[in-house]
């Protein structure tokens, strides 16, 4: 049964301190039980949607808000920050920035310490949560030594823990394979709670959440456009240069766990300047391991890696390879678009035309951009040191299908390499070249 007290409704119009527009009367509503999809681009407002919601916009950002928004009969814009842990929570974009302790079984018990609830019930709460997520391998493990999709769903099971009356997932299907996709979308299906999906593009498991579809205009809730993967041509010329990898064996341990960790055989690997691959996987498998290695980041624990049959210390790997990680910002450390282009060591006019290849402007403030933008700055900057090949790790999350196709496009124009590494099917089939995938613990082209 469904209660018209319960239903989240909003009206909100927000502009940052320097007079940055926002949202202009932005209305929504949720049902009760029920959710909504927001699929709109990187810079739109999605995330500062779910920080108004919980209280961190204007709290800690400063601007000027105005509006309501209703959760089971409250306006939680009258709530302090502390006051509606109970009513909305959200799944961040970028995991780091929610992470503080030693392990996830701390990360998870934390919020719910918080909230005052007893001993016995914080411990069963913890429980479920880790196994409703997969995570039990990893109890007493440290966020940091998790894969960029076990992060992610560690971040749900926190959400799912602390069980708000609304829960606002930004970007949260990304980074997911589409095994634990599929499972998150029947969780959400079976909590009877409401929910906010904010998305860059319609992932296929979309459909099956059932809901309303919106997008965000000017600041104003319009209709969605259902968005296509765009036809493009990429360039089909391969260069002479070949990254070659031979009977490598890669073994990781957790350092705060002996028994648990991967194990990667890669029996052979080849990419040509000019040439793109995909490589595909379960979280977890190994596929940003075996990027640190190619890139020079990881040492292997035996084969080799080789650029035209002659074998590559970590050093010249550095050289030879960009690694454009899951994270933008563990590579973006500068205050302005600008000063990250300059960083590079690129003259003047490259760097002008680097900037408008990927539609930035130099005068953002790197703090201040959308985490879908700061990707594209992440491209630019490897964009201009030149490197002759590059791995794209998830480049496809809280980006729209073009910009992610755009960019890839850009880098193979140059005839540089590319290795693309994603969890959307479709994403991987609009890709040329070559399919990879690690399954079972090896690597394998397919």
């Amino acid at each position: 049964m469904s209660f018209p007290d319960r239903m989240t409704d909003a009206d909100i119009t927000f502009s940052y301190g320097d007079g940055t527009s926002i949202f202009s009367s932005f209305r929504f509503s949720v049902p009760d039980r029920g959710g909504l999809l927001v699929i709109a681009p990187p810079g739109s407002g999605k995330t500062t949607l779910a920080k108004i919601i919980t209280g961190a916009v204007p709290s800690y950002s400063g601007g000027d808000l105005s509006g309501h928004v209703h959760v089971s009969g409250r306006d939680v814009l009258d709530l302090p920050v502390p006051m509606r842990m109970d009513l909305a929570g959200r799944v961040s974009q970028n995991s780091d920035e929610m992470m503080l302790f030693s392990s996830i079984e701390q990360e998870i018990s934390f919020p719910l310490s918080n909230r005052g609830l007893p001993a016995e019930e914080i411990g069963r709460r913890t429980d479920e949560a880790i196994a409703l997520f997969g995570l039990e391998d990893f109890r007493g493990i440290p966020a940091a030594e998790l894969s960029g999709g076990e992060k992610r769903r560690l971040m749900l099971a926190v959400l799912f823990a602390v069980d708000p009356d609304l829960y606002i997932l930004d970007e949260s299907f990304d980074e997911l394979s589409p095994l634990w996709r599929k499972k998150l979308v029947c969780l959400l299906r079976s909590r009877c709670r409401s929910f906010i999906v904010l998305g860059s593009h319609c992932l296929a498991e979309y459909e099956e959440l059932g809901c309303p579809v919106i997008s965000i205009e000017d600041g104003h809730a319009v209709p969605f456009r259902r968005e296509e993967i765009p036809l493009m041509s990429f360039p089909e010329h391969s260069g002479l240069s070949c990254l070659s990898v031979s009977s490598l064996m890669l073994q990781r341990r957790h350092r705060s766990s002996a028994g648990s960790g991967l194990t990667l055989s890669v029996p052979s690997f080849s990419l040509r300047e000019g040439e793109c691959a995909v490589l595909t996987g379960d979280n977890g498998t190994g596929k940003s391991s075996f990027s640190r290695v190619l890139c020079g980041l990881l040492q292997e624990n035996e084969g080799s890696v080789a650029l035209d049959g002659r074998t590559l210390t970590q050093k010249e790997r550095k050289k030879s390879v960009a690694y454009l990680m899951q994270n933008p910002y563990e590579e973006l450390f500068l205050p302005t678009v600008l000063d990250e282009a300059r960083s590079t060591g690129a003259d003047g006019d490259e760097i002008e035309a680097a900037l408008a290849l990927f539609g930035l402007e130099p005068g953002w403030y790197i703090a201040e951009i959308s985490y879908g933008r700061a990707k594209l700055v992440q491209a630019m900057v490897f964009y201009l040191l030149k490197r002759p090949f590059a791995i794209f790790d998830e480049f496809d999350s809280s980006l729209p299908y073009e910009k992610s196709l755009e960019a890839v496009r850009i880098y193979l124009e140059r005839g540089c390499g590319v290795l693309v590494i994603t969890h959307d099917n479709a994403f991987a089939s609009a890709m040329p070249g070559r399919k990879m995938r690690i399954e079972g613990g090896v690597l394998r082209e397919y």
